[in-house]
């Protein structure tokens, strides 16, 4: 009765229905001797079918978390300082008292985990919603706020690395960690790269690598096209994207 119910379930979803859809109006539009439009309509739900497959983000996702494994924590060195990269929670507001985690949380958790230890005595969390997302969670395990130093204006990975290297500089830091996404950490060390200072990658947040380790006790439902995976093959691809972008081009570095 379970296996049946999630059967139905996938059946139902958006994602299928799509799918289904454009495959039967590609069967009619072939069914009335309109072969080009068929053919297009066929080569497009398979490219859609082939992006939200299970299997397609995984793979994508392992070519990047593969470059940073995870570690414990005692295998980090001590360093001067933990910057985080913002991702994965939603800001505080009005009627929105509490920092929501989504997925990519881990970067905050993993930043605790390493003050926590003894590893670095501040945490920098970069980007725009840092004094709002990351600090009150930071605050909330437990780290003081004079342990927490924001940088808040950054709207990418190529500033968050422009903007915290002031920060960094002035506290005369050598050693630093950077705490991200295991599948984000290849374009951030990229980015990451100044004179004087040695970034250490913190990798967390290894969707990828988990759903591998899981891929032979998983059900069948579970490998079947989804909205979800199409979401993270979409994420994949454009750190892809940005990796060969900053390959051939250097961001410019804006003014402190």
């Amino acid at each position: 009765m379970f296996a049946l119910f999630k059967w139905l379930l996938w059946f139902c979803l958006p994602s299928t229905l799509v799918l289904v859809g454009m495959l039967a109006v590609a069967c009619w539009l072939f069914w009335r001797k309109q072969y080009r439009p068929a053919v297009v309509l066929f080569c497009l739900d398979a490219l859609l079918t082939f992006v939200m497959l299970p299997w397609t983000s995984m793979t994508l996702g392992l070519s990047l978390e593969r470059q940073y494994p995870p570690k414990v924590i005692t295998d980090y060195p001590k360093a001067d300082a933990i910057v985080l990269l913002g991702g994965g929670l939603g800001a505080t507001r009005p009627g929105f008292p509490h920092t929501e985690c989504y997925a990519a949380a881990d970067r905050a958790i993993m930043a605790f985990r390493l003050w926590k230890a003894g590893k670095a005595p501040v945490i920098i969390p970069t980007g725009e919603m840092a004094a709002i997302s990351e600090k009150p969670l930071l605050e909330m395990f437990g780290v003081p706020a004079s342990a927490i130093l924001c940088e808040d204006r950054a709207r990418d990975t190529a500033e968050n690395a422009n903007y915290t290297y002031k920060m960094l500089a002035e506290r005369k830091c050598k050693q630093v960690f950077l705490a991200t996404s295991a599948w984000h950490l290849p374009r951030s060390m990229m980015l990451f790269q100044y004179p004087n200072i040695t970034f250490i990658p913190v990798s967390c947040d290894t969707e990828a690598s988990l759903t591998k380790a899981q891929w032979s006790v998983m059900p069948l439902w579970q490998k079947l096209p989804s909205f979800q995976s199409g979401t993270l093959t979409m994420a994949y691809a454009k750190e892809w994207l940005g990796i060969l972008f900053y390959s051939l081009r250097k961001p410019t570095a804006v003014t402190p």
